[in-house]
């Protein structure tokens, strides 16, 4: 995170959740960050390596059950690139999704401002806007990521770009792309 929250925790580790084999099913994988945002502003990217079909970004309550899915409950808020048989690119939530216009970008940024209900998602490269989420996030969040058949590249202590604070402040945050999957966290 780019601003470190003063309250900031690291979870300890459950073999049941996160460190075994049991977390993952099938051929997807969800890995849960340790790492508990619980206010500030963070940013990270994320990289699909080569041989990536598909993958999903976004954050989770720490809850998140064992066969539960990003964009499928009401407490994950991701964004979906798929490069298998059909190509999509969407924004989800509490198994709603909204189609994204354009292609997935090479290096997605995540933006996740706690204290003003936001969670951002830009090109990393360009620092477009791809899809802001507004969100009020009843408990803390961590980092989440689900790949099917692949990797990821991940890079995260990084600061705000100057970018993206920019466009935050200019427009507060609000994209066109946000409006039909506004949600309030439960």
């Amino acid at each position: 995170s780019g601003t470190p929250s003063p309250k900031r925790t690291l979870t300890t580790r459950s073999p049941a959740i996160r460190g075994s084999r049991d977390r993952f099913t099938g051929e997807s994988y969800t890995v849960l960050g340790d790492t508990i945002m619980d206010c500030g502003q963070h940013y990270w990217e994320v990289k699909a390596l080569k041989d990536c079909k598909s993958y999903s970004v976004g954050v989770s309550y720490r809850n998140l059950g064992k066969f539960d899915q990003l964009g499928k409950t009401n407490t994950t808020w991701c964004i979906h690139i798929n490069n298998w048989l059909q190509p999509s690119f969407a924004a989800k939530h509490n198994n709603k999704a909204k189609s994204l216009d354009g292609t997935a970008p090479g290096r997605i940024g995540v933006f996740c401002d706690l204290d003003s209900g936001q969670l951002s998602f830009y090109n990393a490269e360009t620092k477009q806007l791809i899809h802001t989420f507004k969100a009020k996030f009843s408990q803390p969040v961590v980092p989440a990521f689900m790949v099917w058949c692949g990797g990821l590249s991940l890079s995260t202590g990084m600061q705000v770009p100057s970018a993206v604070k920019s466009f935050q402040k200019n427009e507060n945050g609000l994209g066109g792309s946000n409006s039909s999957l506004n949600s309030v966290a439960q």
